[in-house]
């Protein structure tokens, strides 16, 4: 019978500090406490002369909620030459405060021979005010050969300000074959100006066989004028078994009072 091997001293370091992460996500553990938790197993790792690899910095630094917060750990593992990679920088522009910081730590990507991936011109994107602004980083992904996906669109969606610019973006999105999601849908739900444009794009939602979700009926909801359409959509809501919360019911009474 073979024995089960330990798991390696990093592998079950780099566990700890994601449980950490999910523990932060449940909202078990507060992100400063989760902090000096990470920090704490460094601590007790280095002495036990374990030395951290990428994957213990990145997972250490996805626990940040400052760039400056990051930056501080980052120069601790660069004393121990942990080196760093596309995702280190991809989490340092997650965490940039404007389009201008993003784009600071994107120069240092480059200036560190790394290869932008599709997540780092996402994460660009998120920071933009304008489908043209963002267009200019689809050009920047062309130019580096990264390939855009559903996120990439998705972001898209949210910049554009008229059906045309939706149209166009979706259109794109098509041509290139990358799938829609349910973000996708409930971007464009969003996005709509009348309710009619927006139970269009749940119905299309629906001929895709997606599952709609709270935040989906949430979204319909703030389209909704009349007391006939908020009707229609608790027919909808209680015909997908989906319970209303918080953020329904404080809509449905502030904006219709009923």
């Amino acid at each position: 019978m073979n024995e089960i091997k330990p798991e390696y001293p990093t592998v079950q370091w780099r566990t700890e500090l994601l449980n950490l992460k999910e523990q932060v996500k449940q909202k078990a553990v507060d992100p400063l406490q989760a902090l000096k938790q990470a920090q704490k197993i460094k601590n007790d790792y280095n002495l036990k002369s374990v030395k951290p690899n990428f994957n213990i910095q990145n997972a250490h630094l996805e626990l940040c909620e400052t760039l400056d917060q990051a930056k501080e750990i980052l120069k601790n593992y660069r004393t121990q030459n942990v080196p760093c990679t596309t995702t280190t920088f991809n989490i340092l522009i997650s965490l940039s405060s404007n389009l201008v910081s993003a784009n600071a730590n994107f120069k240092l990507l480059l200036e560190n021979k790394l290869k932008p991936n599709t997540y780092t011109f996402n994460g660009l994107i998120s920071y933009c005010n304008s489908l043209e602004q963002a267009r200019e980083i689809i050009k920047l992904m062309h130019d580096y050969n990264v390939n855009s996906n559903t996120q990439t669109y998705n972001n898209l969606l949210r910049l554009a300000n008229n059906n045309n610019e939706l149209a166009e973006v979706i259109k794109s999105m098509e041509d290139q074959n990358i799938e829609k999601n349910l973000i996708t849908f409930n971007t464009l739900i969003s996005s709509s100006k009348f309710f009619f444009q927006a139970m269009i794009y749940f119905k299309d939602l629906k001929a895709e066989n997606f599952k709609p979700t709270i935040n989906t009926f949430t979204t319909l909801l703030k389209k909704a004028n009349t007391q006939d359409e908020v009707r229609e959509l608790e027919r909808l809501l209680k015909n997908e078994k989906i319970m209303p919360n918080n953020s329904w019911n404080n809509i449905r009474k502030t904006k219709y009072g009923f």
